[in-house]
């Protein structure tokens, strides 16, 4: 019987805050970083925006989930051992380049306040296709999909005429990336 039994064990919360965030943050770095969101940005770029990102994903399941079911003053203690966590990991992060959260703090924030925003103004999915423009700095699915149908039409043009053949293959190419970027929304 004794095998059935769980370790109860207790577990320090800071510990289990600074390890989800640094395993939400590395999951978002790396799938940014796929061929199939044509981010062509630097690295310290995509992990800026991956952490602010993880900030926000964080802090809204945990809003969501302890909603009717903590304390304030629960709630509160999460808050402050997360933003610990996170200036923490942040200064980590950044330290080689000699950048602190404090001097990115107002620039976090907007972030923040934009993703919460998209998510009051829009509905799922569009919610998170907003937020994910505003990550890529991209425009919209739609705005993209408009541009693929110009140039479509162009290049049935260019293809009529003979003395426009070289230009064809770049066409080709940058509706084929266009119809990449709109797919990176599903």
């Amino acid at each position: 019987m004794e095998s059935f039994l769980r370790n109860k064990k207790s577990s320090d919360p800071a510990i289990i805050i600074d390890t989800c965030l640094k395993a939400v943050v590395n999951r978002i770095s790396d799938d940014l970083d796929g061929e199939a969101y044509h981010w062509k940005k630097p690295w310290g770029v995509k992990r800026f925006e991956s952490i602010v990102l993880a900030k926000f994903l964080i802090n809204h399941a945990f809003n969501r989930l302890s909603e009717d079911k903590l304390k304030e003053n629960e709630k509160a203690g999460f808050e402050n051992l997360f933003n610990r966590s996170f200036t923490s990991f942040f200064n980590d992060e950044f330290s080689s380049a000699g950048i602190s959260f404090e001097d990115l703090q107002e620039k976090v924030q907007e972030k923040i306040d934009g993703y919460i925003e998209a998510r009051q103004k829009n509905k799922p999915p569009q919610c998170w296709h907003v937020i994910y423009q505003q990550i890529l700095q991209s425009t919209s699915k739609e705005d993209i999909e408009e541009d693929i149908q110009k140039k479509m039409e162009g290049l049935a043009l260019i293809k009529e005429n003979e003395n426009f053949a070289s230009i064809v293959p770049q066409y080709e190419t940058q509706i084929k990336v266009l119809n990449d970027k709109v797919k990176s929304f599903e």
